[in-house]
């Protein structure tokens, strides 16, 4: 193996033996270099002599035409080539430039034997320069200004890719960065303002076809991420991904890219015919299949057959628009027609005079701007549809509205009529229930006073007491209709006052042992009714059967886990009576039959037991909720 320093030492012998032979071409009879110089100075550059080596096919060497593309004379090859070209001496201090306006795949480009610049390496497929035009500033000090300089070009080129070097241009370093600035700006700076362009809108419909699964926002979304893909693929040189997949990727991205464009602006108008999806779901299918074929069996022409199947689909979808705007007589329809016909122009424009005709990079594409102005265009349509959308929604919302409040017009018309109704039946009930009181109570109390009347030899002390009991039923029916506002204390003190007279007049005593009470969850009048005739039974108990001189009246309130009322009246009487055989009936009448009832009645248990002072005791147990104040809901 040789030694580092003795390879550099053949290297330049073989740069400088390229040269002296370049130079010796230049000088034979007849030759003349392929250049015209314009008036900054800038010279065209049209034809080179080459070295051609594509794999799988015979090498050539010649003059060849830089305006005619390798993929035209070697179509599905790859392979390496090498250009000279001769250019002028330099006049002057000033320093030079070419602008290539297309070369790749993989480039190294040498002047006067001196490498000026290498865009990948040569042979690695991962690196693409053809995407894009390229310049390379050339040092006065490297320009020979007494005789011709050698420009050499070595391109390695992978099949479909466009690669091998085209027309090229040379001058001043300022008209080059002048004439490369404008390029640029129409070429790659319009690329990306269509791919953001793209990337905005489609992140804008990706998000309303989130929120309204709208498939109107979902189409293009979709479409305009395939878009993206397609712009990255011409502008990126390093894509990480390994070619032909590449090339197909991006084939099929831009061809569902526009099939997707074509869904949309039908769905811009209406429902999508049939026929119209069918035919687009075909294209797309049969687009993806040609690509994917073309670049594994290299056969660039399956890819040009699927590319023309684009504009088929936008005729198909031209006349279909223009059908509904000359039926509808619709202005958005119309604008639409204008928009694809001009896309379709630029697009077979491309197809035919670039691709097909194998055009030279200094012929420019116009494809992406017609896209650009159409994407635009599909931002208003899109703008307008969501104003439209969100008009409709105030307007659902203003009937829905609208409705709630007619609903609850007639609810609160119901439950006003519900509330009349059970105002009435509750005032129905309430007399039912006097009625029954009155006649249960004071009207049985009258009859059985009647009765004691019409017969001969009528005690005078039990006239007055029969009347004395109708008085008392009919004050207990006067005195349950009082509002008790929940107060049992008032309850009982009530009843005291209309009972204290009759047990005075008995020689009774009274002892009152009230507790203080709280105000009770609920005490309606057949509540105190029941209260009432219990305690008024106990004590007329007292006062026929005790022969007591004292009876205890005891209240309490208990507050554990069961609240409660406890009310006692106990008396130091005779107590109970135990006649043996004897039933309790037999012994003390219904009386206590019908307290138990009573207390059955509010949910009360009812006790009979004897007294501590050895007579008897009526104890009541009665479970109630007090009512809840706004301490208790504070704490």
């Amino acid at each position: 193996m040789l030694p580092q320093a003795g390879c550099q030492v053949m290297r330049r012998m073989a740069r400088a033996c390229s040269i002296l032979m370049l130079c010796a071409l230049m000088a034979l009879p007849g030759f003349t270099p392929a250049f015209a110089a314009t008036d900054d100075g800038i010279i065209t550059l049209e034809a080179a002599h080459a070295r051609l080596e594509p794999r799988g096919a015979a090498p050539r060497e010649g003059e060849v035409d830089l305006a005619r593309r390798w993929d035209r004379d070697f179509p599905g090859l790859g392979g390496r080539a090498t250009y000279d070209v001769a250019l002028p001496p330099r006049v002057g201090s000033e320093p030079m430039a070419l602008l290539f306006s297309r070369v790749g795949n993989q480039v190294h480009v040498l002047v006067n034997g001196t490498t000026v610049q290498r865009w990948g390496d040569l042979g690695d497929p991962l690196y693409d320069a053809s995407k894009t035009m390229r310049m390379v500033t050339l040092p006065a000090a490297l320009l020979h200004a007494d005789r011709p300089n050698a420009l050499r070009v070595e391109v390695t080129i992978q099949p479909q890719r466009l690669g091998g070097l085209s027309v090229l241009r040379y001058g001043p370093r300022e008209a080059i960065e002048d004439l490369y600035d404008a390029q640029i700006l129409w070429r790659d700076l319009a690329m990306l303002l269509f791919a953001a362009g793209l990337v905005g809108m489609g992140a804008l419909t990706a998000l309303l076809w989130w929120r309204q699964r709208d498939p109107f926002y979902g189409w293009f979304s979709l479409s305009a991420f395939l878009g993206v893909t397609r712009v990255i693929d011409r502008s990126w040189a390093d894509l990480p991904l390994p070619w032909p997949l590449l090339g197909a990727v991006a084939a099929i991205c831009y061809s569902a890219h526009i099939a997707l464009m074509c869904r949309f602006v039908l769905m811009a108008l209406g429902p999508v015919p049939r026929g119209m999806q069918r035919a687009i779901d075909g294209v797309m299918a049969a687009a993806a299949i040609l690509d994917i074929l073309a670049f594994a069996l290299h056969l660039p022409l399956l890819m040009t057959l699927g590319l023309v199947l684009l504009p088929i689909l936008g005729l198909a979808t031209l006349v279909a628009i223009t059908r509904v705007a000359w039926v509808r007589h619709s202005t958005k329809a119309w604008v639409l027609s204008a928009a694809i016909a001009g896309a379709m122009a630029t697009g077979v424009y491309d197809i035919v005079m670039i691709r097909i005709a194998g055009a030279s990079g200094l012929r420019n594409t116009y494809s992406q701007h017609a896209l650009f102005a159409f994407v635009l265009l599909m931002a208003w349509f899109i703008a307008e549809r969501y104003s439209r959308s969100v008009a409709n929604y105030h307007a659902l919302n203003a009937d829905l509205a609208r409705r709630v409040e007619e609903r609850e017009r007639q609810l609160h018309e119901a439950f006003d009529s519900l509330r009349e109704q059970q105002h009435h039946q509750s005032v129905s009930n309430e007399r039912q229930r006097i009625m029954r009181e009155i006649h249960d109570g004071v009207g049985s109390q009258l009859v059985g006073l009647l009765n004691m009347v019409t017969q001969k030899g009528a005690d005078a002390a039990a006239l007055k007491d029969q009347v004395q009991l109708a008085l008392d039923e009919m004050r207990m029916a006067v005195d349950s209709l009082q509002p008790a506002h929940d107060d049992l204390s008032t309850l009982l003190a009530t009843l005291r006052y209309r009972l204290q007279s009759r047990l005075q007049a008995a020689g009774v005593a009274v002892v009152w042992d009230v507790a203080e009470l709280p105000e009770l969850q609920q005490l309606p009048p057949h509540v105190v009714l029941h209260v009432q005739r219990i305690l008024l039974e106990a004590f007329t108990n007292v006062l026929k059967h005790a022969r007591a001189s004292q009876v205890t009246v005891q209240a309490r309130w208990r507050d554990e886990d069961a609240p409660c009322v406890l009310l006692r009246i106990a008396d130091n009487g005779i107590g109970l009576r135990t006649d043996e055989g004897a039933s309790e009936a037999q012994i003390h009448g219904r009386g206590l039959d019908n307290m138990r009832a009573r207390a059955a009645a509010i949910g009360a248990v009812f006790r009979l037991e004897p007294s501590a002072g050895g007579g008897t005791c009526v104890a009541l147990e009665w479970r109630v909720e007090r009512r809840r104040t706004r301490a208790d809901t504070a704490g």
